[in-house]
Formats: structure tokens, sequence, C-alpha cells
């Protein structure tokens, strides 16, 4: 009796190392490169796309919009071009294409050489100012479209594969709405408000400030030689949350005009900086408190305007 409880052991034991576990080292990796082929986030790359698509309808484009999704729901170059005698392009992506690598070849593939070099002002509407993700987005192995680089982890869950396979999941779009660029609301119900106050606004520390500043405006002007190019620090709906950190934001904006006031006396050119006022009502915002809703976004665009239009006035 006793031999043939160790025989039975000895065989499951052998079932175990020779078969069982090669076996899911092998399908796990064999799902690794799989996924890694087959893998795309559809609603980012569809986004890109439809966007790039979108702008070949414009001859010429004389201001721009830079950044990630805040801007890109919340600011109209539509309207812009409509207060205005130019041509504006909303040219934020989501994530601000998750690099600033990424985004600069964003930049470079969608618009031509000449058409940067005919552009005369740029928006940067820069969310790592207001989320402190500046050494993150230096680390990050995520292309523009939403993809990881290849790893010991997988692009997503195999059950969230089964559950595509199966029918249960879609991909919700991001809609371009027209030839400006600009985020189509139209298509994208926003759905019911939900606030999220245990989540604080955070802002870029002063230690890394000094290099981002540099690398963006660097990085702007190389781009768009002949723009004249304004910092704008964007702003959510703050009343729900308990850690607003008011005066963080406040220290960030002193230090920046020191800065830009340091690299315009040593003659590297004006850069003029702006901020944001919060949005007054959930009522603007599109289900968070970071993303508006079509008409937060012509209240943003408008009061956006107003802003640039005051600063050129001030600077004729």
């Amino acid at each position: 009796m006793e031999g043939k409880i160790l025989q039975y052991t000895g065989n499951a034991n052998r079932f175990l190392w020779y078969f069982l576990i090669p076996s899911l080292i092998i399908f796990y990796f064999s799902y690794i490169f799989w996924s890694d082929k087959n893998y795309v986030n559809k609603p980012v790359y569809e986004a890109i796309k439809n966007k790039q698509q979108a702008l070949k309808n414009l001859d010429r484009i004389d201001g721009v919009i830079l950044g990630g999704s805040n801007a890109w729901w919340g600011i109209s170059a539509e309207s812009l071009s409509l207060y205005s005698d130019m041509t504006w392009a909303n040219l934020a992506i989501p994530a601000e294409g998750y690099t600033d690598e990424n985004y600069e070849s964003f930049l470079v593939d969608t618009l031509s050489l000449t058409m940067r070099q005919d552009v005369s002002i740029v928006v940067y509407s820069a969310s790592t100012l207001v989320r402190n993700d500046f050494i993150k987005r230096k680390r990050v192995n995520t292309n523009l479209y939403g993809k990881n680089q290849i790893s010991y982890k997988p692009q997503r869950s195999l059950a969230s594969n089964i559950k595509d396979l199966m029918g249960f999941t879609g991909y919700r779009p991001y809609p371009v709405e027209n030839k400006y660029g600009d985020f189509g609301f139209a298509d994208y119900p926003c759905g019911t408000f939900e606030a999220n106050p245990h989540n604080p606004r955070e802002y870029l520390n002063e230690n890394q400030l000094l290099a981002w500043t540099s690398e963006q405006l660097e990085r702007i002007s190389s781009l768009f030689p002949n723009a004249t190019i304004f910092i704008y620090v964007p702003n959510g709906f703050n009343d729900q949350i308990i850690e607003k950190n008011n005066d963080l934001r406040e220290a960030l904006i002193i230090k920046l005009e020191d800065l830009l006031a340091i690299r315009e006396s040593n003659g590297e050119g004006m850069v003029h900086l702006l901020s944001q006022e919060p949005y007054q009502s959930s009522d603007l915002m599109c289900a968070d408190n970071w993303h508006a809703n079509n008409q937060g976004r012509a209240w943003h665009t408008e009061e956006l305007h107003k802003l640039i239009d005051h600063q050129l006035q001030l600077n004729k």
C-alpha cells in the first residue's frame, strides 16, 4: 500500500514538474508575445489618426493648441478661429502622447515644416505643471498610441481578451468634431458627474520646474520657430476637492514667472504665462473634475481668447 502511494506521488510530481509547469510557462510567454503583437489601444489610436486626417483639410494654420486631454476636451480651435482672424488647430491628444518624444513625433508627422513655420501663436496647456509627472514621463515605455513596450507583463489581462472575444466589452471612441481637430461631444455622451474629493491637486515642484521649462521651450521653439509662445497653466473643477493646494499653484506660477523673466533678460525671447481660472460648476464638466463638457469648453475657450487678446494688446 505504501509503495503504491509513493508511486502515485512520484507520478504526480513528474506530471507537475515535467508537464504542467513547463506548459504554463510556455503558455504565459506565448500569450505575452501574442498580446504584444495584437494589442491596439483603439480609442487613442483612432483619435490620433482621425485628428491627423481632419487637420489635412486646413490649408494654413496660424495658431495651435498643445497639450493633453484637458486641452482637447476643454478648448475649441474652431471657436478661437471665429473669435479672431486666425485659423487655429487643436493638436492636443490623450496623455500628451505619453512622453515628450512621442508628442514631438506626432507634431512633426502631423504638420509639415512649412506649416509649422507659418504658426504665429502656440498655446501650450501643460498638464505636467498640474500633475507633477515630469519624471514619470521620462521613464514611461509607452508609444504614442498607448501601447507599452513588451515586458514580462502582457498588454492586457487574459480575462479582458476573453471578454472581448465573447462580446462582453467594447471601446468608447474619442471622436473628432471638425477640421480644426476639436473633440466631438455630439458623439460622446458625458454621463453623470462623479466627484473625487480625495484626489488632491498636485503641482510640479520647484526643483524640476527649471529643467521642465528649459526642455519644453527649446522643443516648442524648434518646432514652431516663428511663434509667440503662451504657457497656459490648466485647471479643473475644484470645489469638491479636499486638498486644493492653491498655495502650491500660486508658488508654481510665481516661480515660473521668475524663470521666464530670466530667460527674456538673457535674450532668449519673451514667453507669456497664462493661468486658467477653475471651472465654476460641475455642470460644465464631462463626468469628472478635470475634463470639460461642451458647455464648459465654450466658457473656457472664450476666457482663453480674452486672456490671449489682452496679453497681445499689452505687447503692441
